[in-house]
């Protein structure tokens, strides 16, 4: 009974869902809101669990002085800060916080990622060496697109830039949406198999 109730009702709010965004009625619309609001409430739920995930982890670090640990403590002071100052302001629309988001969050997120590309640019090196013809695409796609995205590109031919939008509206365009479908399939195939108990995973035991 005890894994078989969280089944269950896996099974049933999975159908429930199911049905009232492929059906209407006054009924499913009433059913589908309250549908909603769990699930935003679930969301709160589990950010809170994250949190305090955090605060425990970097909470041991600092306690005993692990690499970095000083770090924790910005992360702490990152915590705390955001979140009285949300509360204060009591609006994620209001002026001063969307100031203080685009002054500190957006150049934290630009920095991180611009760094991350020098470590993509020394992967790609490493895994562009032509050995194949796929590798011989793979090399000369990759070097149209870097060229194609920055004026140099331009400098050096007009067509560069025209390629590289090619390759970025066609081929790559192809190949996201066969992943977008690919991972939906699999995201169904996992519903279904949790839906009917096959999966049993998440509750604590093996299949």
């Amino acid at each position: 009974m005890r894994k078989e109730l969280p089944v269950a009702l896996g099974f049933l709010a999975g159908a429930l869902v199911i049905i009232t965004n492929f059906f209407t009625s006054p009924l499913l619309a009433k059913v589908k809101g309250e549908f909603d609001q769990w699930y935003l409430i679930t969301i709160a739920f589990i950010c809170g669990v994250g949190l305090l995930n955090l605060v425990v982890l970097h909470g041991n670090k600092i306690s005993r002085k692990k690499e970095g640990w000083g770090y924790s403590y910005v992360m702490f002071f990152g915590i705390v800060f955001f979140l009285v100052f949300g509360l204060w302001r009591n609006s994620s629309s209001d002026k001063w916080f969307q100031w203080l988001y685009d002054t500190t969050i957006s150049p934290m997120n630009a920095t991180m990622y611009s760094i991350l590309v020098f470590y993509i640019a020394s992967a790609a090196y490493r895994a562009f060496r032509i050995r194949t013809k796929e590798a011989s695409v793979l090399l000369i796609s990759g070097v149209v697109m870097m060229l194609g995205r920055v004026s140099v590109g331009a400098m050096i031919h007009p067509s560069i830039p025209v390629l590289a939008q090619w390759i970025l509206d066609w081929p790559n365009t192809a190949g996201m949406r066969g992943i977008a479908i690919g991972a939906a399939l699999g995201g169904i195939a996992t519903a279904l198999r949790v839906m009917t108990g096959i999966e049993r995973g998440h509750l604590g035991g093996a299949e």
